[in-house]
């Protein structure tokens, strides 16, 4: 069982157990302490989703053609093309923040980046856009000229904190998330 499996699961049974027990606790607590604690709990998960989401940006989308281009999965003669996709529902809003070299860029679920690179070596650093809901991750791509490398970048649920993890895809997991993912530009593109 993957840990998104696993914590989903944790969640709903929790929720099935506060379902059962919540008229119990309410009735040993009293009525007007539940009317005072209940909003008080909506109004901190309020604050709690705002602050987490505070950190996102809105990237630019790419125009249809630059899209058609990025779906081709072709890199230009004498270059090396290099994406990171994001897919999923866990932690879906929360954007992710890509450094590649000097280029930056941010990403939230359902979207990619698209890199056209020089051969050779290349570090990519992925980190939240709230740095403390989760634990940052590197993956290093070696990429040859006419090469395509694509990342998958997901958040793992963890017990207090989770963790970014990059997966480097194979040609059909490639093909499928990047026909799945809406193409953003870079805030600093790649040099």
């Amino acid at each position: 069982m993957s840990k998104n499996a696993m914590w989903l699961t944790i969640i709903f049974v929790a929720a099935i157990v506060g379902a059962l027990m919540g008229p119990s606790i309410g009735s040993l607590v009293g009525e007007g302490t539940m009317l005072i604690l209940a909003p008080l709990f909506l109004i901190g998960v309020v604050v709690f989703c705002i602050w987490a989401l505070s950190s996102n940006k809105s990237g630019a989308k790419a125009d249809p053609a630059a899209l058609a281009d990025a779906r081709q999965m072709r890199a230009p003669d004498g270059k090396a093309r290099i994406y990171v996709t994001r897919r999923g529902f866990v932690a879906a809003l929360q954007g992710m923040n890509i450094t590649m070299g000097s280029a930056q860029g941010q990403i939230k679920s359902g979207q990619m980046l698209m890199a056209d690179v020089e051969p050779g070596q290349y570090v990519i650093h992925v980190a939240t856009a709230k740095a403390k809901l989760a634990r940052p991750a590197e993956i290093e791509v070696d990429v040859g000229a006419g090469g395509v490398v694509v990342i998958d970048a997901m958040i793992e649920m963890g017990a207090l904190k989770g963790g970014v993890k990059l997966t480097r895809l194979d040609a059909t997991q490639a093909r499928e998330n990047v026909n799945a993912t809406k193409l953003i530009l870079w805030e600093v593109p790649p040099a």
